[in-house]
């Protein structure tokens, strides 16, 4: 999890720096203040244009009109003579409001900047014809703002589902014990009834049912593999070892560790006070065959609720391509 946290932040880092490095590339024409006013630096003659990103507040009236300019500037051009372009057409400016005016003059002062490349400076004029100030500001489009809160949004979902694969390894393992542990106590009942002792019908239990192709890599039945193996080796007790894995289970929560802790003191009440151990387990099985088939029919109902939507889908298809023949025939 903690990994996961630094590469988000790293990442994090990375992107805001990119975003940085773009937003100053665009931003490639430099800028120069003095005394005089604000100039712009042409590219170096066999340079490519350059471009810059700029905010032109202009206070009329009582009134402030800002709006952002995007500008390209040609290179540097040692004896260009000024381009001599036709003035832009449009309305007549006595018909423009005022707002339309200063616009039309914005455009005109942006168009112009290219017309003479001869001289390396070219400085930002700070007023318009009319006489309203024009007031200059660089803009830098950057995403920040939004690549943190992108970060932030997935580090939350990050900690919030820190614990999902474990969940998810828990309940998978719930559902192999569900599913196992009915049909378990069932043949152990049936070795039980043709006389064997609890050990041996516990032992062929296991060996019967890891040989089964449904127990191919079944969480249940590897448990009950390695419960067989510890009894073979160290010639322990059924009861002590079962009851080992019911509590481990309890720990780990779910339904189905009271049911492992119901059998575990089944089979202890057998061995110190002589409780019927065969009735018992068969009640159990019938209650762990119930659950199961109330468990696959809850499945069942998620199922349908899930296809809902598909099928829906489907219909709506089926209707658009039986009625569209209809449709281009009208």
């Amino acid at each position: 999890m903690i990994r996961k946290m630094i590469m988000l932040a790293l990442l994090g880092l990375l992107a805001i720096g990119l975003d940085f490095a773009m937003a100053t590339n665009i931003n490639s024409i430099p800028l120069i203040q003095d005394k005089s006013g604000l100039y712009m630096l042409r590219p170096e003659e066999g340079s490519p244009s350059g471009q810059i990103n700029l905010r032109a507040k202009v206070d009329t009236k009582g009134k402030s009109i800002s709006n952002t300019y995007a500008i390209t500037l040609d290179p540097h051009v040692v004896g260009n003579n000024p381009d001599s372009r036709v003035a832009e057409k449009g309305e007549s400016k006595g018909e423009m409001s005022r707002e339309e005016l200063v616009a039309f003059e914005m455009r005109s002062i942006i168009s112009s900047l290219n017309d003479d490349t001869s001289f390396r400076k070219v400085k930002l004029p700070d007023r318009l014809d009319t006489g309203e100030t024009i007031e200059w500001s660089v803009v830098r489009r950057t995403n920040t703002v939004a690549i943190a809160f992108a970060v932030i949004v997935i580090g939350i979902l990050l900690f919030l589902n820190r614990n999902r694969a474990t969940r998810k390894q828990l309940e998978a393992e719930q559902d192999a014990i569900s599913r196992q542990l009915p049909e378990f106590i069932n043949r152990l009942v049936l070795l039980l009834n043709a006389g064997l002792v609890l050990n041996t019908a516990f032992e062929k239990a296991i060996e019967r049912g890891c040989e089964s192709p449904s127990s191919n890599d079944d969480f249940f039945y590897e448990q009950m593999d390695e419960i067989l193996c510890r009894i073979r080796q160290t010639n322990g007790s059924v009861n002590k070892e079962f009851r080992e894995f019911a509590r481990s289970r309890r720990s780990a929560g779910g339904e189905i560790a009271k049911e492992l802790m119901r059998i575990s003191n089944i089979i202890s009440d057998n061995i110190s006070k002589g409780v019927g151990l065969t009735d018992k387990l068969q009640q159990e099985g019938e209650i762990l065959w119930l659950n199961r088939k109330r468990d696959c029919e809850e499945r069942g109902r998620v199922a349908e609720t899930r296809l809902t939507l598909p099928l829906t889908l489907q219909l709506l298809v089926l209707i658009i391509i039986t009625v569209s023949p209809a449709l281009l025939e009208l």
